[in-house]
């Protein structure tokens, strides 16, 4: 049989001033007068009461009373008591008088101990303790990612030196869901957007006469800078939340901590092979990306233009030179390293509970969209101008 849960009513209270008598009030209580209950009760029952010089308690309605309770009815009240409270021997009387007996010791603790002034210029006293705080989490974040870093690095060297101790199973099963799996979104949405491109290069283009000049755009802007940026955001999509997700729900599991106890270095096991495997399969991937970006420039222009795929392919090889591939090509090593270190980063991050998983994911494709862009900015400065 289902419990039913009884309702616990508010402490209450109604004062009516007596008309025959000079300054008396009659105070009825009603419900809990219990600390949980009391919601601001005392503040208003003393404004209440203010004007009184006599105060009359009719307590018939009271259902529940505790020391909190009791101390507010003390103070309210004070000394205009006029006769007794509560009925003699009752257990609200005890704990109405035990509260009384020790009533001026509390008042004359808060009259001893009143709160501390606040700073006269509070909002800039905040300000700058909010900012000392963010700079000490900022240094105490910037600790931690060296030391992840360090471990990460000092793995790394050491599975170059023994390339037996890698996990080449883990590696492999890391290109097959990171890599191959993400081919398909990542080339429909290359294609899409070379498309987009290549009727936008076309229109504007042909109020110059230069209409040609479009496949020339295509190819430089998905070879040298659309292919690895359009890759490594998706792949920070999928890879960084996914490396997020699996190492942080080990942690919560602590499988992490019992991998640790028998021996196996977590960081050799789990985030070695996910930066491997990343790293290799992201040039494959920014290749697709640029063929399908360049072919849907081609079938853009040539709706647009009339200008079939022999001429976008002889366009290609007759003015697209040869390092802008290689330009673009360097780059999503990088970026798959750094988008596969960030999400093991957030994983290992993630405390007991489901909300630190769940926000530590989210922050892991933050961060990796982010770090993605700093260093193609970065990247885009370094090959200024670069030709051979």
């Amino acid at each position: 049989m289902p419990k039913t849960r009884t309702k616990v009513a508010k402490a209450d209270f109604a004062v009516e001033s007596v008309a025959d008598a000079d300054s008396l009030a009659v105070l009825r209580l009603s419900g809990h007068w219990i600390i949980t209950r009391l919601e601001g009760v005392a503040a208003r029952l003393k404004s209440r009461l203010a004007g009184f010089a006599h105060v009359r308690v009719e307590a018939d309605g009271l259902e529940a009373l505790d020391s909190a309770g009791a101390l507010a009815l003390r103070e309210a009240i004070d000394d205009r008591l006029d006769g007794e409270v509560f009925a003699e021997g009752s257990k609200f009387a005890r704990l109405f008088d035990l509260v009384g007996q020790h009533s001026p010791e509390l008042l004359a603790w808060e009259k001893d101990h009143p709160p501390e002034a606040r700073f006269w210029l509070h909002p800039l006293f905040n300000a700058l303790g909010w900012l000392g705080r963010l700079v000490m989490r900022f240094r105490n974040g910037f600790l931690k990612q060296s030391v992840f870093l360090g471990h990460v690095t000092t793995v790394g060297m050491l599975t170059v030196v023994r390339p037996g101790r890698l996990r080449w199973a883990s590696v492999f099963n890391i290109m097959q869901r990171s890599g191959i799996d993400a081919i398909p979104i990542v080339a429909l949405t290359s294609l899409f957007l070379g498309g987009v491109i290549g009727f936008i290069g076309v229109l504007q283009l042909q109020q110059y006469g230069g209409g040609i000049f479009a496949i020339d755009m295509v190819a430089v802007f998905a070879l040298r800078e659309f292919a690895p940026l359009i890759t490594a955001i998706l792949l920070a999509g999928r890879s960084a939340s996914a490396f997020a997700a699996e190492v942080g729900a080990m942690k919560m599991n602590q499988e992490i901590d019992a991998m640790r106890v028998m021996g196996i270095d977590p960081y050799e096991a789990l985030i070695v092979p996910r930066i491997l495997g990343l790293v290799v399969m992201a040039p494959l991937i920014t290749m697709i990306s640029a063929l399908a970006a360049m072919t849907g420039g081609m079938l853009a222009i040539w709706s647009a233009l009339g200008a079939g795929p022999d001429i976008f392919i002889q366009r290609l090889h007759d003015y697209v030179p040869y390092y802008n591939f290689f330009l673009g090509i360097v780059r999503p090593p990088f970026f798959a390293a750094t988008i596969a270190i960030v999400g093991c980063w957030q994983g290992m991050n993630v405390k007991d509970d489901v909300l630190s998983l769940g926000r530590q994911v989210t922050t892991a494709v933050v961060q990796s969209i982010f770090l993605v862009f700093m260093l193609d900015a970065v990247f885009a400065m370094l090959f200024n101008g670069v030709t051979f």
